[in-house]
């Protein structure tokens, strides 16, 4: 067995973060397209996990100068241990973004995301389309490697269609990832069934280099035993609504429903402060965007989902919270994750693009020239 979770030694910067973090717990927020934002990933790491990973930003997009886009990865204020995923096809690309993301906020690592299974994503041989091409996917962790001075680490699946993990897992190691992340399904299983951890097992046991697995992780006990394995554990839908479930993985008891209304209520708080520019139409916006993950800390009242379903205003979740709990939350006041209003970003954003198209009128002029 090649992967027991014994501390490598600590010769390179890419060995130091990963493993240390690792040594620490183990227990990782996962990314996760549409949930993995700052406010989340604040929650998450105070409830215990060891670091979180960012929603997957695109590389093409960084290189075209969509700063809407970067601002996926942002962190919030003073945020510790920033593992921001890009995703992209071609190693070039993927390289520049990554440098552009690491000139921006300086992340401790950058993960390239190998499993995402959408369609919008594997149609531009992204994602977990990166399975069925090994060398490729090698080509962009190299390059990767080349083009910032953190550690490169990779989430992937099993395979694409098939299973094929083994080969892409030495292809990656080779290249010089850091760390491999499993999910254990295929991409065409996306969510369904279960999560393989026999195979991810076997992953470990191929490669010299960290492996984390996800997949279903839910208690305490199967992290535990993971954990013996020498895995790294990482939670992605298991901790959606239920932030704390870091916590219980370490020992902690499951909070009870008036704990859960407090840290549901303290999330849409965080949420506001983050995407809110502070009017009526700005807390609606930011409302819907909450209501998935409203829905899943509630889930326990099943007669929640017809009320939270439509909630648009934080006064409308407390006036809930304070009908459904009798906890009066609305004199709670939360400061934490504000931020640039929107309105000053959209400047952001047309003045970068109008330094490139000046960048670029220069060249033309220089070409014309000469």
């Amino acid at each position: 067995m090649k992967n027991n979770q014994t501390l490598l030694p600590e010769d390179t910067q890419q060995q130091n973060f990963y493993q240390k973090k690792l040594a620490e717990g183990g227990a990782i927020l996962a990314p996760m397209a549409g949930y993995t934002d700052a406010p989340f990933r604040k929650l998450c790491r105070d409830f215990g996990s060891s670091w979180a990973v960012t929603e997957m930003v695109s590389a093409k997009g960084m290189v075209q100068g969509d700063l809407q886009g970067i601002e996926i990865g942002e962190p919030y204020p003073d945020e510790p241990d920033l593992v921001i995923q890009v995703f992209g096809g071609e190693a070039d690309i993927v390289a520049e973004g990554g440098r552009i993301i690491y000139d921006h906020y300086s992340p401790k690592a950058i993960d390239l995301n190998m499993g995402c299974p959408v369609k919008k994503v594997t149609g531009k041989s992204c994602g977990s389309k990166l399975m069925q091409d090994p060398e490729r996917a090698a080509d962009i962790i190299t390059a990767l490697n080349a083009a910032v001075p953190v550690p490169v680490s990779a989430k992937m699946r099993l395979g694409f269609d098939k299973m094929n993990v083994l080969e892409v897992a030495r292809a990656l190691e080779e290249a010089g990832a850091a760390v491999i992340a499993v999910h254990g399904r295929t991409a065409e299983q996306k969510y369904t069934g279960e999560a393989n951890w026999e195979a991810i097992q076997a992953v470990a046991e191929e490669v010299s280099i960290p492996v984390i697995g996800s997949g279903d992780v839910q208690t305490k006990e199967q992290y535990e035993n993971y954990r013996k394995l020498g895995l790294g554990v990482m939670i992605a839908r298991g901790a959606m609504g239920k932030p704390w479930i870091f916590a219980e993985l370490f020992g902690a008891e499951k909070p009870e429903a008036e704990q859960i209304a407090r840290v549901a209520y303290k999330h849409a708080q965080l949420h506001l402060n983050w995407y809110s520019d502070g009017s009526e139409y700005g807390e609606l916006r930011a409302m819907r965007h909450l209501r998935s993950q409203l829905l899943k800390y509630f889930e326990f009242r099943p007669d929640s989902r017809a009320i939270l379903k439509d909630v648009s205003s934080l006064e409308q979740l407390a006036a809930y919270i304070l009908q459904e709990f009798e906890l009066d939350l609305s004199g709670e006041i939360c400061t934490d994750l504000k931020r640039a209003r929107p309105e000053r970003k959209r400047k952001q954003k047309r003045n970068w693009k109008n330094r490139k198209s000046r960048k670029q009128q220069a060249e033309n002029n220089l070409a014309i020239g000469s």
